[in-house]
């Protein structure tokens, strides 16, 4: 079989399952599979496919025909240029989350430049102590320390499996990380910082049921169900940060794209933060809730 009509043949047989994106998932388990970019696809379009191949690729393509996702079957995500390791113990870093890193950077390196010590200047400025709660496979915080070389980052989360994730991305990413196993801030004892980031579970308990089935059926659930209203873990982030926060410590969370005024209220609500600031994704949706510890 032509890898031209191979390729067909797997759209063909991913979109009769549902799957939203087949030509693309398609391709790319080819790309997996042989080694090769796409451009190289294209130029050996008309060339005849290997039997053996042929088997492989189709096996494949049976795979991700059961809504297992395309990044759980060849395990890695791009996420703000880099690629990152998953399994089915993390969720898949998505361009959503790209939205939390590229604001967090941009407060760290714009209040870098504000008026530091001598000897901070000395070194190249403030180094910033930063916590990644519930961290998963680590993209946030690994981000973060490839934009910012002023930072050292901790991440946290309650999965151990994640956290051996977390650490390999580190690791291939050549990035000097600490990972610590507990329930949100439980296992950082008294440790202050001065930002905390934080993707927490925030999908509503019933809406579960209706995503799509890729993320329902495969992604960890622990790290999507934020409780009746989504908002459980926003709770008790806010309610536990001020005491592993420096003095004006930032505060930045992902959030639901309707959750924007809830969480600002629960911030002014509590009383020890400054105003809350709710940053827009590129779509144009709410996103990132930023505040700062009064």
């Amino acid at each position: 079989m032509k890898t031209r009509i191979l390729i067909k043949e797997g759209e063909y047989r991913l979109a009769k399952a549902g799957c939203m994106d087949a030509k693309i998932d398609s391709e790319e388990l080819y790309c997996f599979l042989t080694g090769i970019d796409r451009l190289q696809v294209f130029m050996k379009a008309e060339e005849e496919a290997d039997e053996d191949v042929e088997r492989k690729y189709l096996a494949l393509i049976a795979r991700r025909a059961e809504r297992i996702p395309l990044q759980y079957i060849t395990g890695v995500q791009e996420f703000m240029g880099h690629r990152f390791k998953v399994d089915q113990s993390v969720l898949i870093p998505r361009q959503d989350t790209e939205t939390l890193v590229v604001e967090a950077a941009r407060t760290i390196q714009s209040t870098s430049r504000e008026k530091v010590s001598f000897f901070e200047r000395l070194r190249g400025g403030k180094e910033w102590e930063v916590l990644d709660l519930c961290c998963g496979s680590g993209a946030i915080g690994i981000s973060l320390a490839k934009i910012c070389d002023n930072i050292h980052v901790t991440g946290a989360d309650i999965s151990g499996a994640a956290l051996a994730v977390a650490q390999t991305n580190a690791r291939s990413l050549h990035v000097k990380a600490e990972y610590v196993e507990g329930d949100l801030f439980a296992p950082l004892e008294s440790k202050k910082f001065d930002m905390i980031v934080s993707n927490p579970p925030y999908i509503r308990t019933n809406m579960i049921a209706v995503l799509q089935e890729e993320i329902k059926n495969y992604e960890p659930r622990q790290a999507l169900d934020g409780g009746r209203d989504g908002l459980d873990y926003y709770r008790r982030i806010i309610e536990e940060a001020p005491n592993y926060l420096k003095s004006k410590g930032y505060l930045m969370f992902e959030i639901g794209s309707d959750q924007g005024e809830d969480l600002r209220k629960m911030l002014k609500d509590d009383g020890r933060y400054t105003p809350a600031e709710v940053i827009r994704d590129l779509p144009g949706r709410d996103r990132v809730v930023k505040t700062q510890l009064k």
